[in-house]
């Protein structure tokens, strides 16, 4: 019998025998936008003893960026979302991050933390500037607010805010109360006149809430005073 009548052996299968190429971790990525340039990223993987220091909050995996602002304006806000990755490039977590009041033509180190508890869990992240607000448009920021209860039965709110524009500012700090069950039980405005340029500016006042009503939250906004 020639070899030509011997039959040809059947193929083997392919699918499962074949090995797959395991999922690749997608590459880290940072991205900035007409005003804020990216000089450099890279993981940020916490220390786990820094966790048992008594009194700290424990630190996440994330990313740090240095950030520069290239443009001529102060930026008065800056939202930054970040994608955190693991190893087969599923995705973990999506965090946003605030920066204030960076000035023309200066940098600075940022840190963005992650909410995933696992030890080096995080393998890649995409970074990017979703809003750059300048102070032509957010001319005064909220910097700190406090909340305490009378011996009266008054809310004695105090706060400072900071003027971020170079020309003087009136602003409008914006209160609003909520009971328990986070309904609206008042609102209190309050008018900030002439704010000195890159100043800040103290206030306090009191809010005496109806009978029967108990302020639980309260929600802080401020705007520029337009006349």
């Amino acid at each position: 019998m020639s070899d030509a009548d011997i039959p040809a052996e059947a193929p083997k299968e392919q699918a499962g025998e074949e090995a797959k190429e395991p999922p690749k971790t997608p590459a880290p990525t940072a991205t900035g936008n007409e005003k804020i340039t990216i000089l450099k990223h890279s993981i940020s993987v916490a220390e786990r003893d820094e966790e048992q220091e008594y009194g700290r909050s424990p630190i996440m995996d994330g990313v740090e960026l240095a950030i520069r602002n290239v443009s001529d304006s102060t930026i008065a806000t800056t939202v930054f979302e970040a994608i955190f990755y693991d190893q087969e490039g599923n995705i973990l977590d999506t965090v946003k991050h605030r920066e204030i009041d960076l000035k023309p033509n200066t940098s600075r180190a940022i840190r963005i933390s992650s909410s995933i508890h696992e030890h080096e869990k995080v393998k890649s992240y995409d970074v990017r500037i979703i809003r750059a607000t300048t102070t032509d448009v957010e001319k005064v920021q909220l910097r700190r607010h406090e909340l305490r209860t009378t011996e009266t039965g008054e809310e004695e709110i105090r706060g400072i805010v900071k003027a971020l524009s170079e020309v003087k500012t009136d602003a409008a700090v914006v209160v609003t109360f909520y009971d328990p069950k986070k309904e609206n039980i008042g609102t209190k405005v309050i008018i900030l006149r002439g704010i000195e340029p890159n100043t800040v500016r103290q206030y306090c006042f009191k809010f005496k809430p109806q009978e029967g009503d108990t302020v639980r939250s309260c929600s802080f906004a401020i705007g520029e005073i337009v006349e």
